[in-house]
């Protein structure tokens, strides 16, 4: 009996899992970071739980409170003891969903950016998985702060330890967050009504504030601190006083 061999079937299959592969070596899918309402780097490899294996995923550099406009230089970094190639995702949004600041790709050799439905996504590329490179992998970029009122702002990251054995198995997925305030621009000018002038219900106020009467906000709190000694307190109130005198004089 002659054996038939179907080569273009197996050779169709075979470039099919090669471009499959070689995809997500290249950068994951959108969506995989792990923000609410998206999945993560298991929805593929998902030999192990999430977050169950002994390394992880951390993202550094984020300020406690952001200030707009400003660039900071934020990095992923992914470990695991044993595993030898890495990848990751990352988004930042806002409390509403939307994409909070932009993201500046700084290394292209090793990191890319794509866009769905509004979200920057920031991901590896094939040379940023450091095949074979033991311990873990760092990527840096730069991140701008958004418009003024945008409210905080949390990072999603997914990311990837692997064994490097070009398939989707034995790897280890991790995710994390982290959420930037959005920083208060500080004018202590004594305006603490904000009616555009400083006069002696501002001096009310902020004895109301002293005695425990109100509680300022910290925009009250920043323009009442006139001699910005971080307190509220009777040396307030007599720089104050100088301050009117100064204009009315």
């Amino acid at each position: 009996m002659k054996l038939r061999f179907t080569g273009l079937p197996f050779l169709a299959g075979f470039l099919l899992l090669f471009t499959h592969l070689m995809a997500y070596s290249g950068g994951p899918p959108n969506g995989k970071t792990g923000a609410p309402g998206e999945g993560t780097c298991r929805d593929c490899h998902n030999s192990f739980g999430l977050n169950s294996g002994p390394g992880q995923v951390t993202i550094q550099g984020i300020p406690e409170a952001y200030y707009p406009g400003d660039i900071y230089t934020l990095s992923v970094h992914v470990n695991q003891a044993g595993q030898s190639r890495w990848g990751f995702e990352l988004a930042a949004k806002t409390v509403t969903g939307s994409q909070g600041g932009a993201i500046t790709v700084t290394q292209p050799q090793y990191t890319q950016t794509s866009n769905s439905g509004g979200i920057i996504y920031l991901k590896h590329r094939s040379a940023g998985t450091f095949n074979g490179q033991p311990g873990g992998a760092v990527w840096e970029f730069e991140w701008t702060a958004p418009e003024a009122a945008t409210g905080p702002v949390t990072f999603y990251t997914a990311g990837n330890a692997a064994n490097g054995n070009f398939d989707n198995t034995g790897d280890y997925i991790y995710t994390t967050q982290a959420t930037s305030a959005e920083g208060v621009t500080c004018f202590s000018d004594g305006d603490v009504n904000f009616d555009g002038s400083l006069n002696i219900l501002d001096i009310v106020t902020v004895i109301n504030f002293i005695l425990g009467t109100d509680v300022p906000t910290d925009e009250e709190f920043c323009a009442a601190d006139v001699n910005l000694d971080e307190s509220l307190n009777i040396l307030d109130i007599v720089t104050m006083l100088g301050m009117i005198l100064r204009e009315d004089g």
